[in-house]
Formats: structure tokens, sequence, C-alpha cells
């Protein structure tokens, strides 16, 4: 029997499904079904990396080194084959940046099935699957990725519809479903249409934007935490707002890597520094990026709005910012409202690439992270009142869906 994987390389997470023994099962990393997408590279070891939530900790507990998050994201844009320094002297490709994390994924499922992999599925994001920009295109340079990696034979899913596949048991005959893949890096649907008692999927259509829970921690970040840091605040000589540029990199987790952390951003900072009229805020925010601490600030700007999603009020509180802040839960939904309803409106259009009104669908599918938000969930809910909700399985549904595709392409 072939020895087959589902693989859901992901924004912020990832996980490999496999079958073994007779049956699905989830490849465990760190002792948890998910590997953070994450890098850290120590300086004293630059050639060893360390992967997943200990890279994380690593970093955190003032590793020395470099840090790097949801580096998928870059995947069909001119960061691409830029690069980005490690340290003085030493500058990786962010195509080798992925292919070490997915060989790093690919060891530890093969140690835990025992066998090489012969098949895999990898869950592609449906604006991937546009074919612009030839080989620079993301799909392109995901297949590239794939090969270097050593996986010999595979094949891709659009994350939505692997999800579709995961849930169709629990769909009726003749009936509409829309899945909505709301991740890290982007928020994919699809349509599908169940027909026949084997409830084979008719895929209606499909749609996608490039908009997802990094975003949504960003715009968190700038419209509730940076004017801290100077944002948004006015310089002493004119009453003009200072540049917003360098703040738009300390929200992003992937130009934090790219745009940040250089000589040119550091030398605006230091003259916004002496042009602020709260030369103190600035100044904290130089020291950010001095000591190269945005990372662990975002991260703890996304673990709050984690929080909020079981309370109504969070006191704020970190080394990074100079004054304690009380943040509301209407404080966050406000400064992600205009994120949220882009992410809705492509779910419409793909209602109307498929000609079906959204009153007509059966079933709505929820998966992926950003799927668990309260004020999220209850925006698709109310678009699509008709809709019985199904949502269990949200973080690994596209996983298990994968699977379930590679168990069909060979014959299981």
């Amino acid at each position: 029997m072939k020895n087959i994987c589902g693989l859901d390389f992901g924004t912020s997470n990832t996980i490999s499904t496999v079958y073994k023994d007779g049956k699905t099962q989830m490849v465990s990393f760190e002792e948890k079904k998910s590997l953070p997408s994450c890098v850290f590279f120590p300086f004293k070891d630059i050639q060893n990396p360390i992967y997943g939530s200990i890279a994380t900790d690593t970093y955190i507990n003032n590793g020395y080194g470099r840090y790097m998050k949801s580096f998928k994201r870059i995947l069909g844009t001119p960061f691409f084959k830029q690069g980005t320094s490690l340290k003085p002297g030493t500058t990786i490709l962010f195509h080798n940046i992925i292919v070490n994390y997915l060989k790093h994924v690919k060891k530890e499922t093969e140690l835990f099935t025992g066998k090489e992999t012969d098949y895999v599925v990898v869950g592609k994001p449906v604006r991937l699957s546009e074919n612009e920009n030839g080989a620079n295109s993301g799909i392109t340079q995901l297949e590239t990725i794939l090969k270097d990696v050593g996986y010999k034979n595979y094949s891709f899913l659009e994350e939505p519809i692997a999800a579709a596949y995961h849930h169709k048991d629990k769909l009726k005959e003749k009936s509409l479903a829309i899945v909505a893949d709301l991740g890290g890096g982007t928020c994919d649907f699809t349509i599908v249409e169940v027909e026949g008692k084997n409830k084979e999927l008719q895929i209606l259509a499909t749609s996608g934007v490039s908009l997802g829970g990094t975003d949504i921690d960003g715009s968190f970040a700038l419209k509730s935490f940076f004017s801290e840091l100077g944002y948004k605040t006015p310089d002493k000589l004119k009453g003009l707002s200072l540049p917003d540029t360098p703040y738009r990199y300390a929200a992003d987790w992937n130009k934090i890597t790219t745009s940040l952390y250089t000589l040119k951003t550091e030398l605006l900072v230091k003259k916004m520094m002496g042009n602020a009229k709260y030369k103190e805020k600035v100044t904290q925010f130089y020291e950010l990026i001095q000591y190269k601490k945005a990372h662990s600030l975002l991260g703890e700007i996304e673990n709050t709005k984690i929080k909020l999603s079981d309370v109504e009020k969070f006191n704020f509180i970190s080394e990074f910012i100079p004054n304690d802040l009380t943040i509301t839960k209407n404080l966050l939904e406000e400064a992600i409202k205009d994120i949220v309803e882009k992410i809705l409106r492509t779910s419409l259009q793909c209602c109307e690439l498929a000609g079906v009104q959204k009153t007509n669908i059966d079933y709505l599918i929820l998966t992926g992270g950003t799927s668990k938000m309260p004020f999220i969930k209850e925006m698709f809910t109310d678009t699509f009142a008709n809709a019985t909700l199904i949502e269990n399985n949200a973080m690994d549904s596209v996983a298990l869906g994968l699977l379930e595709k590679a168990k069909k392409d060979i014959g299981l």
C-alpha cells in the first residue's frame, strides 16, 4: 500500500495527515497536531534553525537570532526572490526558508509513519490558482518548493474544496453548501452542490482574497495600540502626522522581516524621533526596532485578540508600550470591521459566480482559525441565515479533506 499524506501548509500552522494502520491519523508535532509556521535562526548555530512553538519560545526568551513567522504569504510576491538578511553577511532566500521548514515537516511525518511518503495532496489557497506571472506565480513557486523538499508524487487541491470533502457525509442530497476557509493569510470560498446517493460534490465556484488573521492582527495593532508608539501623532513643526510606513511594517508579520529591520527604516524612524511632538513615544518605537522585538509585540496583540473571544475587555500590559491599556471587544470589532466586510463580500461574489442566491445555501461550513472569532462567525451566520452551520474540526478539516482526496486518488 502506498504511504499517502495530506499536507495543509498554513500561514499560521501546518498539519500533516496520514493513513496508518488502516485509519486516518494526524502527525504529532511537539505533542500537538499542528506545527506553527515559524522559524528561529540562532546566531550561534545559524545552519540549524528551530521550528514551531520552540522557535517562538526561544525568540521570546531573549534568544539571540532571527525570528520569522507566516512566511507562506511571501509566495507570489516580489519579496520571494529577494531574500532576507539573517545577520550581517548572511542572506537567505525565502524559497530556502520554506523548503527547509517543509523538509522538517516531511521528516517528522516519515518518522511518524516509519516510511517514505509516496504521494501527498497539498492544500493551496484559491488565490494561488491564478496563473499570472508565469514562473513568478505563487503556485509555480510552491510546486518548485515541493520538488526541492523531496516529494516525488504530489497534487494540489484548493483548501475550501478539501474542507468540503471532509464534511460531505453531513450534507443532504441535492443541497448547496458554501465552505468558508478563513485562515491566517487568505480567506477562500467554494460553493458545492451535493449530488446522488454517493454524495458526489460538484464544485460550482471558488473565490478567494489575500486577507486573513494576520491582516486582522495588523489592523488591530495600528488602530488600537500603535498610537502609544507615535502612530498618527503630529510632528512638532507643522502639526502634520508622522510618516506611517514604518508602523505599517511593524503591523505586518512579513514586513517586519523584509522591511522593518533595515537601515533605511531605522534611519527614517530616527529622523521621525527628532521631529516628533511626542518624542518619548517614537523613541519607544525606535527601541522596538533596534532590539528587534516587533514580533514579540505583535504576538502579544494577537494573543489579546484571541482572549477577547471569551471576555468583554482585557487589561493589556507590555514592556514594549509605556502605558497599560484597557482593550475592549468593541474596540477590536471596530478596528477590523473593514477587513471582515471585504472577506464577507468575497463570499457573496462566490455565490454570484455560482449563480446561486445566498438564501438558497443549505449549509455554511466554517473552517480555519479566523472562523473562531465570534464577531466573524456572527457576520457569516447572519448573512447566510437560512443555512445550517457546520463548524466542527474547524482547525483541521482541510488537512483531513486532503487525505480523503489522496485516498480517493489511489483507490482506497
